[in-house]
């Protein structure tokens, strides 16, 4: 049994409560109070009582009178040199005195008594905005929602069939880091970042809103991360200060917990391309709490496993805030044992969850963000092209069931005239076994398309009647594998 314990420790709250915030220096006074007699420390208010005279008040030539509280100034001799109260002004309609400190500068208030009880929710939007008063922080009562859901999942785009650099596109490069949709530091990743959430279905809707923007530049986001590094990173935070240093102080605890029962689990899904960012333990401090670094992106091809992970985090946080201490089973590898995710999750969610992994190894989850529409073909080119744009530019419009992939590649020089196409005719066709067989058992089908050396070489043009062959081919070799598209009938003109 491995048990982890926090510590629900904070730093106490300096100042003075008052209806839910919490003042640097609050008094309330009435009848005459002389400014010699008081320390005024940076942001003071004075609550007073109608008719409340104030004495020694710098900026003021005999009394002023303002209604509700009189002002009498400074009467003993160099008072400049005293950190008295100077008067600034006034504001009639809420009735405040502005004051700052001979000196020192320190930012002094007199409020009416009489106003503060009739304008409380005016004046505690001021107080606020001017930094007179600061939210009064206590611990989360119970079933009071207190935690914030984000991310800033990295994709691969593919844009007209391929992968390309984030930063060509502009729905990307002209977003800088605040912008909901722009790069990574590297500029060749995109980031989408929705908005925080209370709920991972919250969470959810704030990621598919940037999705519908993203598909609207006909743009595919990849989470297959081969040619760069994707992080999966996940957010925690708190509106509550008090939960926030919570967060901050013991973080490593918390994700010691993320990594047995997320990390070990999602991490083998990483793409090749990720490197020494795959690993265990991975996290940033921000503001608001912090930033789980450790999955990659792979679980954002399925937003139902977006979900489940997002409510598992958001359990065993609340679970380690609430409680102190998390203690569960592990598995021989580290992974806290299927059982133990049944305190978070339904039977059905923790199936779904573990079994990820092995469905992804499988190759039965499209590695891209689901979006509705026509099902994508997607372009490899296994060979440095010289003239590649004839051949993508007829085949990407091909009517396919499911995304498909298209592997072309160049077939050797001394192969001759010919194609590497099962359905070409004899005459077209290569001699012999295939290069490379294709893979129609997974969800993203690999169909590989070998082409002569000299087309795709640009040594010599391919005529407009055999591309259009080609194609034909191509849609009957597809057609055979059951990727095809039906055709759509046509409707004749009545």
């Amino acid at each position: 049994m491995k048990t982890v314990k926090i510590k629900k420790e904070v730093t106490q709250q300096k100042g003075v409560p008052y209806k839910g915030l919490l003042f640097y220096a609050l008094y309330f006074v009435e009848g005459e109070v002389d400014f010699l007699g008081y320390d005024c420390p940076h942001r003071t208010v004075f609550v007073a009582k109608e008719g409340t005279r104030f004495l020694n008040v710098g900026g003021v030539e005999g009394e002023l009178d303002l209604g509700w509280v009189k002002l009498k100034g400074a009467e003993i001799p160099n008072w400049e040199e005293y950190p008295l109260p100077v008067y600034k002004g006034h504001l009639e309609d809420i009735k405040i005195v502005l004051m700052r400190t001979q000196g020192t500068l320190n930012k002094v208030c007199i409020v009416s008594e009489v106003s503060l009880e009739q304008n409380w929710g005016y004046l505690e939007t001021y107080f606020l905005a001017e930094g007179w008063a600061r939210p009064f922080m206590t611990w989360p009562e119970p079933g009071e929602e207190f935690l914030t859901l984000g991310g800033d999942p990295e994709f691969e785009v593919i844009y007209d069939g391929e992968v390309v650099p984030a930063s060509n596109l502009s729905i990307f490069s002209d977003g800088n880091l605040d912008y909901p949709i722009g790069t990574d530091g590297a500029f060749h990743t995109a980031e989408l970042r929705p908005d925080p959430a209370c709920s991972p279905e919250e969470y959810v809707e704030n990621f598919l809103a940037l999705v519908e923007r993203v598909k609207e530049e006909g743009v595919l986001l990849s989470v297959k991360g081969d040619h760069y590094a994707l992080g999966g990173h996940i957010h925690v935070g708190s509106p509550n200060r008090l939960v926030v240093q919570v967060l901050r102080s013991e973080v490593e605890k918390f994700i010691e917990v993320l990594d047995d029962f997320v990390g070990r689990v999602l991490l083998p899904t990483s793409g090749s391309a990720r490197g020494d960012y795959a690993r265990l333990g991975a996290y940033e401090l921000k503001i608001y709490g912090w930033e789980y670094r450790t999955p990659p992106s792979s679980f954002y091809a399925d937003l139902e496993m977006v979900r489940i992970t997002y409510k598992l985090v958001k359990g065993l946080v609340e679970t380690l805030l609430k409680e102190g201490e998390i203690s569960y089973e592990t598995l021989e590898d580290g992974r806290a044992k299927p059982e133990e995710y049944l305190r978070f999750l339904s039977k059905e969610e923790t199936e779904y969850f573990l079994g990820f992994p092995e469905r992804w190894a499988r190759g039965e989850i499209i590695p891209l963000v689901p979006v509705e529409g026509n099902p994508p073909v997607l372009f490899v080119f296994r060979t440095e092209w010289d003239d590649l744009g004839v051949f993508k530019k007829a085949l990407k419009n091909l009517s396919v069931k499911r995304p498909v992939k298209l592997v072309l590649y160049g077939l050797a020089m001394y192969m001759g005239m010919v194609f590497a196409v099962p359905t070409a005719p004899e005459e077209w066709r290569l001699k012999g076994e295939f290069p490379k067989a294709p893979f129609v058992g997974g969800a993203l089908p690999e169909i590989w398309i070998g082409i002569p050396y000299k087309y795709f070489r640009g040594v010599e043009e391919i005529p407009s009647f055999l591309l259009e062959e080609f194609v034909g081919w191509v849609e009957e070799y597809l057609t055979q594998l059951n990727l095809l598209a039906d055709a759509v009938p046509a409707v004749s003109a009545k």
